[in-house]
Formats: C-alpha cells, structure tokens, sequence
C-alpha cells in the first residue's frame, strides 16, 4: 500500500499545474508533517499521496491569494494542515519559498481575523485562475479538496440544483450531519460578484419562496449531496468523492473557511 501511494503521489505531481513548486517543497517538511499533523488534526491520513494533494492545495490558495490582492479564506483543512505545519516548522524557509514562487510574502491570519467575505474572495480568485468565469454556480477543485481527500471534520461543499451548500466532512468524505447554503455563496452573493446570472439568482429565491432550501441557517439542513461535474482541475490523479451522511456537527466559527492569507 505504501508503494502504491508513493507511485499516486509521483504520478500526481507530475501532472500537477504546480509541478515545479511541489519539487521545490524543502526536504524534510513531508515528514515533519506527518509526525506533527495527526497531533493537530484528529484522524488525518499521513501518506504520501494525501500530503501532495494537501500540498497541492495549499500551492493553489497561495496563488489565488497572490492574484486577488484581497483578504482570503483558506477552505480546505487539509492544505491548512501542511501550512501549520510549515509554520511549525521552519517560518523563514516558508516565507522564503513564498517570495520566490509567488513574489511575496503570505502571512497566516486566524479565522477570527478574516472579515467577511474572504471565502467569496477565493472563490472568486479559483476561477479566474482557472481561466473563467461561470454564469452557474461551479466547484473550484480547491473546495472539493477536502472532501475528496475524506479529510476528518474539513470543509465540505456541494452543488445542488444550482446551489452550493456547505457541511463538514467524515472520514468518508461524507458530510457530517445537514448542510444547506453557505451565507457567502449565496446566488446573491455570486449574482453580485459576476459568477451567477439572473436566472440562477431567481432560482434560489424561488426555492426560498417555496420553503425547499432546509434549515435556513448558515449551516444547517439537506441531503443526498453530489459533487458538481465539469468544474476546473488543476489536473492529476483524483480521490473519492463524497455523498450521504455521517452523523451530526455543526459548522463551528468557521462556517466554511479556516485560516487564510491577506491581500495587501
């Protein structure tokens, strides 16, 4: 088995958009990682190909937040992972490693310190580095990390019927207890930011009307969740996607992005 990751993690690399960053990675900073994260991060898988889709993703949100300029939100856990880690780790060599790649440093801001909007900010920012922008709600690769990875008590986003719901993820990469839409990425939201035209926007509000969206709240109540088809890849080798329930949890103060970086 541990070969078998070691040959999904090189095959993924090599396909990876971020090939030559995830070569430069420092020697040392994978194991370190998979001494330290389980401490962290309760159940966290620690093999090879984990830590170079989580590194992959990590890569992704540093770019998105380099060519938005704006205050980002983080929504994979699992990238965030190997971030503390880093941090841990060696901050200077991280710092470092930003400049050179990205052109400038990307300090680590605590959820606590993002104002609102920051997810919308990288959602946004995912799809002009994909190249487009969609006229329906669509799946960056980055927020389906988590749950393609399966990754315990991580970010979980879903398209359904035009929305884009949010729950945490189990350790199936099924969503642990209801999920409903996330308050950032409403139709509005998008509708306003250029990502959702009128007739996704009068969609939603007549399924508001209707009383057929669940809970209500900023994170609670629906079922039966598939991933979106379609949406841009930053190319490799993909995981398992997600479906039913898990059990019960809420979001917590996080409400769909951990930590994140700030844009100047």
């Amino acid at each position: 088995m541990k070969k078998f990751d070691q040959w999904r993690a090189a095959r993924h690399t090599r396909n990876s958009s971020y090939r030559e960053a995830l070569d430069a990675l420092p020697a040392g900073l994978e194991a370190y990682w998979r001494h330290s994260a389980p401490h962290e991060y309760q159940g966290i898988r620690t093999d090879a190909f984990f830590f170079v889709r989580a590194a992959e993703g990590l890569l992704t949100f540093f770019d998105v937040v380099t060519r938005s300029g704006k205050p980002c939100a983080l929504p994979s856990e699992a990238a965030d992972s190997v971030w503390h880690a880093w941090l841990r780790w060696n901050p200077v060599a991280l710092d470092y490693f930003c400049i050179e790649r990205f052109g400038r440093r990307i300090p680590h801001i605590e959820r606590a310190g993002l104002a609102s909007g920051a997810l919308l900010n990288t959602y946004t920012a995912c799809h002009t580095l994909c190249g487009k922008l969609p006229r329906k709600p669509r799946l960056p690769p980055l927020f389906r990390l988590d749950a393609r990875l399966r990754m315990r008590g991580g970010h979980g986003y879903w398209r359904r019927k035009g929305a884009i719901l949010y729950a945490r993820v189990g350790t199936q990469g099924w969503r642990l207890g209801q999920a409903s839409p996330h308050p950032e990425l409403t139709a509005g939201a998008l509708y306003v930011a250029g990502l959702a035209d009128r007739q996704v926007l009068a969609a939603e509000l007549g399924r508001r009307r209707q009383g057929q969206d669940g809970g209500g709240g900023s994170c609670g109540g629906d079922a039966g969740l598939a991933f979106a088809d379609g949406d841009c890849e930053a190319g490799g080798d993909g995981g398992g996607d997600g479906g039913g329930g898990d059990g019960g949890s809420s979001c917590g103060s996080s409400c769909g992005g951990g930590c994140g970086g700030g844009g100047d």
